[in-house]
């Protein structure tokens, strides 16, 4: 069955200019950016708000869009079409020391992470890490497909 998804998700920049806030499991396996998906009759500025206090107590201000991410995958078989709608959000981050630990899910974390640290594992969504580092303007439309059955 072919599957599309619709995402929203924060783009969280430390104070430093540097540093990003990204979720990650403990091994940090990976990073992305917190957020979830959309429900029936919401914006993704209003998704993200809701996400970040369910999984994280986290209060932000949902700032402009920073970009739109298509991102078309075959993997296992599968088919999947998932949009991600990325905003720029700030936060306190005076509050936070190290990391936060997710509410529902023990092995989720949101963590500070630099530019070049983000280099060195998978970033999700796929092309997002040039998209940062050149802070392109206006809203970015990226589009990544690929096919890992081949």
């Amino acid at each position: 069955m072919n599957q599309s998804l619709l995402r929203a998700e924060a783009i969280i920049i430390g104070n430093d200019g540097n540093s990003v806030f990204v979720q990650c499991d403990n091994e940090e396996s990976f990073y992305r950016f917190p957020g979830g998906t959309v429900e029936f009759g919401e914006t993704a500025a209003e998704a993200i708000r809701r996400e970040l206090i369910e999984e994280f107590d986290l209060q932000s201000e949902i700032g402009s869009l920073a970009c739109l991410n298509e991102s078309i995958v075959e993997y296992d078989g599968k088919k999947r079409h998932d949009c991600t709608i990325l905003h720029w959000v700030s936060i306190d981050d005076s509050l936070i020391q190290d990391s936060l630990i997710h509410n529902e899910r023990q092995g989720i974390k949101l963590i500070w992470r630099t530019f070049e640290q983000l280099k060195q594992k998978p970033l999700y969504p796929e092309g997002i890490l040039d998209f940062l580092i050149v802070r392109q303007e206006p809203v970015s439309h990226l589009v990544i497909r690929k096919n890992y059955d081949e």
